[in-house]
């Protein structure tokens, strides 16, 4: 059947189902309203037509049903077919001061179940994603659903809707079968939905709704008397749930590692592959010839929200630039950051990182007065006003070097910097721009002869690591331990000892 807006349900006539077991893409269940203990379940509507149900199971990540996206043979696009709008944080839809609404801007279906995860335009930060299962579903074991689909009586409700199912043990597929307990009912809109275990808080996702015989629902044959339902199993898919939704920073490519950039000597701009090791593969040349030669500062982040890393420059005429990352490690011509002007030629040093937790990465600064300074990014690369960051005061100025990126794992960038006496320190970041107070790294004070600073994640396993120029020529390559500790060295191999020549490395 085909789905409508809530205006086109008004005023079609209801048409009948075949008795048969449906896998459309929108399902309702028609038990007690739910309440904010399940703010991770997510409205999804696919242009006018479609309407889906999921889970938030990461900032930036809805996971539900790929048929909510699926064309007539099946497949799923990589972007969403039509127009689509996902309401994270709103068991009623009519209030607008709790969660938030994003458009969808990518789709990953996984290749041999009905699960697909839905990328989030940005971060939504004010809702907890729902924990994933680590053991499947007991056969009779107890498990409530979630859905913003049709009930008996409704079209399109503005309330989410829990009922509970009794599980069968998972088939082979990874398929579970569910009997309703009572009166429940999956209808069309619930496909996608969460299938959870525990109560309260303690929830944990078991599975995504997939399909129901959707006996009783609105606008069903009343021949149809068939509540049980389908779900997808999700706890022994959780690696592929978890990796899809990891973003490294400064990853240009999309694979999920970080890359390198580097003004040469010449002027040139080039970037470098991470590897996933540690190491990097050969060059690759960007834009702008040797006209890179006035740069004075260069640092890379996600500065629209995209999951791809940007560049921002500081120029020799005090105007700052940044240039959007195209997701093959290229990027676009440069478009000039308005706030400021051209009076940033008074800056020391930058770097980039999330220090504000809202998926969007922001500059910090230190000012020419030795003062340390917050850009929060505003998703389109441009940047909102300062702030001071209180941590140090006005004792920045004796900073050599900054790199940021989140060592820790909780989410947050944290800022490493190089003193002038040689000493290597992290202030862990608060979540709201400030930082911590700092503790001393390894290598006491050897990093004196470091000649450049930078961070990512380069072995893809969701913490920060180092990379240094010293003055040997060489680059070297520092793991994070997760603790906001690093390890020790390892050379990097691609460049041999003409990393001296470098005049910026981001």
């Amino acid at each position: 059947m085909t789905k409508r807006s809530r205006a086109l349900w008004a005023t079609s006539a209801a048409v009948a189902f075949t008795a048969v077991l449906t896998t459309a893409s929108a399902h309702a269940l028609d038990g007690a309203a739910a309440t904010n203990e399940l703010a991770y379940t997510a409205k999804i509507q696919v242009g006018e037509k479609t309407a889906c149900t999921g889970a938030l199971v990461a900032p930036q990540w809805v996971l539900s049903a790929k048929s909510c996206f699926a064309d007539a043979t099946g497949n799923v696009p990589a972007q969403p077919p039509a127009p689509t709008t996902v309401t994270v944080g709103r068991p009623d839809l009519t209030q607008t001061t709790t969660g938030g609404v994003r458009t969808a801007t990518a789709l990953v279906a996984h290749p041999d179940r009905d699960l697909v995860m839905v990328r989030l335009s940005t971060r939504v930060n004010n809702v907890q994603p729902v924990a994933l299962a680590a053991t499947p579903a007991a056969g009779n074991e107890s498990l409530d659903a979630a859905g913003y689909g049709r009930t008996r009586t409704e079209w399109v409700p503005d309330l989410l809707h829990t009922a509970s199912f009794t599980a069968a043990a998972p088939a082979a597929t990874g398929d579970i079968d569910l009997t309703a307990s009572g009166d429940a009912v999956m209808c069309k809109g619930d496909a996608g939905g969460p299938v959870l275990r525990g109560t309260g808080t303690t929830r944990e996702l078991v599975a995504i709704a997939s399909r129901s015989w959707q006996g009783g629902c609105l606008g069903m044959d009343p021949a149809e008397t068939r509540t049980g339902a389908v779900a997808t199993r999700v706890d022994d898919v959780r690696s592929w749930i978890t990796s899809t939704a990891f973003r490294a920073q400064g990853d240009m490519t999309g694979d999920k590692i970080s890359d390198l950039t580097a003004v040469w000597d010449d002027s040139t701009l080039h970037s470098y592959p991470g590897l996933g090791t540690g190491q990097l593969g050969n060059q690759m040349p960007l834009v702008g010839g040797t006209t890179w030669s006035t740069i004075k500062h260069l640092t890379k982040g996600d500065f629209t929200g995209d999951g791809i890393a940007d560049l921002m420059s500081i120029w020799g005429d005090g105007t700052l630039h940044y240039y959007r990352g195209k997701g093959d490690g290229t990027i676009d011509t440069q478009r000039v950051v308005t706030l400021g002007g051209d009076t940033w030629l008074p800056i020391r040093n930058i770097a980039a990182g999330d220090f504000n937790k809202d998926g969007v990465d922001d500059l910090i600064t230190i000012w020419g007065d030795g003062t340390l300074h917050l850009y929060t990014g505003k998703g389109d690369g441009q940047l909102n006003n300062g702030i001071t960051v209180s941590q140090g005061a006005a004792t920045w100025l004796t900073v050599k070097h900054t790199a940021a990126g989140d060592f820790n794992k909780d989410g947050v960038a944290d800022l490493m910097a190089i003193w002038g006496d040689g000493s290597l320190h992290l202030y862990t970041g608060k979540g709201d721009g400030q930082l911590n107070a700092g503790t001393t790294m390894i290598g006491g004070t050897t990093w004196s002869t470091i000649k450049h600073l930078t961070a990512g994640d380069y072995n893809k396993d969701g913490v920060a690591d180092l990379k240094a120029v010293w003055n040997d020529g060489t680059l070297r390559y520092y793991s994070g331990k997760g603790d906001g500790t690093i390890n020790g060295q390892i050379q990097v191999t691609v460049g041999g000892t003409t990393w001296g020549s470098v005049r910026q490395l981001a």
